[in-house]
C-alpha cells in the first residue's frame, strides 16, 4: 500500500509541476505559479520525509493519548 500510496503522490506532484510550467507557456501567470508553488511545496514536503500529500493517519486514528513519533 505504501508503495501504491507513493507512486500516486509522485504523478500529482509531477502532473502539478507539468500543468504549472505548461500555464506559464500559454500565458496564464496566475495558475501557473499557483500550481508552481503547490508543486514545489509538495517536492520540499516529501523532501524533508513529511509525507507530503497523503499522510499515513492510521496512527491518529487510535484510542488514547495522541503522541508524536
Amino acid at each position: 500500500m505504501k508503495t501504491a500510496r507513493r507512486t500516486a503522490r509522485d504523478l500529482v506532484i509531477w502532473a502539478t509541476l507539468t500543468g504549472g510550467l505548461v500555464a506559464l507557456v500559454l500565458d496564464q501567470g496566475i495558475i501557473g505559479l499557483v500550481l508552481l508553488a503547490f508543486a514545489v511545496w509538495q517536492l520540499v514536503l516529501v523532501a524533508r520525509r513529511g509525507g507530503g500529500l497523503f499522510v499515513d493517519q492510521r496512527a491518529a486514528d487510535r484510542p488514547g493519548k495522541p503522541t508524536v513519533s
